[in-house]
């Protein structure tokens, strides 16, 4: 799940996150990183399942499942290439100058 829907979550159930925080007696930055998936924390991901109502799998999901649902990642140039996308003239000539220094024409 995406964090602001995890935030989101919480505040349709009348906790903020700084308030679960409070709650926990840890810091404000050890909750938002657990909700944004940067830190692992079983004790606040629980906490924030009872509250929300969501198993904690589903709040966040296994690391292969995450990847399906989602990427991260921004699209490569080659991707966007493969799929007739246009680009802007400075990812052209960044693109162009790695597959110079590749050795791929």
């Amino acid at each position: 799940m995406h964090p602001e829907q995890i935030k989101a979550a919480l505040r349709m159930k009348g906790i903020s996150p700084t308030a679960l925080a409070s709650e926990m007696r840890v810091a404000n930055s050890s909750v938002s990183q657990v909700i944004s998936g940067r830190a692992v924390s079983a004790r606040i991901r629980q906490r924030i399942a009872e509250i929300t109502g969501m198993p904690v799998d589903m709040l966040w999901p296994p690391v292969n499942e995450r990847h399906a649902l989602h990427s991260t990642r921004p699209e490569g140039a080659d991707a966007r290439i493969a799929r007739g996308g246009a680009m802007s003239r400075t990812a052209c000539r960044n693109h162009t100058a790695l597959r110079g220094r590749r050795g791929v024409q």
